[in-house]
């Protein structure tokens, strides 16, 4: 009577377990899922940072001279493999220089796109 009575708490505690492990994963992939989305946030932010400091260079060494240009940069130190950073000059004043900035990143089956528009001052 003892030794089933004790296999019957082993096996409530092994089925309480599973349970407790289904519930963790679920738990786990979605911290990882959410982990995943701020890298790619993070990568997102410094590819936009670094396009505008090469754009506010070329701007005041005057390299940049005429609009439609789609210029692709090189990301390969930068963030995560098979991601793309261009820049199209969208108008140049005698004052700024308006810049189109696009990202595209992917990482752990996940993938961010952005474009968005930045004004460079011209001034030394």
């Amino acid at each position: 009577m003892r030794k089933g009575f004790v296999l019957l708490i082993v096996i409530m505690i092994l089925g309480l377990m599973g349970a407790e492990f289904f519930v963790m994963t679920g738990i786990s992939n979605r911290i990882g899922f959410q982990t995943n989305r701020a890298l790619l946030e993070a990568v997102r932010q410094n590819m936009t940072s670094s396009a505008i400091a090469w754009a506010k260079y070329n701007v005041k060494n005057g390299n940049i001279k005429k609009t439609g240009e789609k210029i692709q940069l090189d990301t390969a130190g930068l963030c995560t493999r098979n991601s793309q950073l261009n820049i199209t000059i969208e108008k140049i004043t005698h004052k700024e220089v308006e810049v189109s900035v696009n990202t595209f990143c992917t990482f752990g089956g996940q993938s961010l796109k952005n474009s968005k528009k930045y004004v460079v001052s011209r001034r030394q």
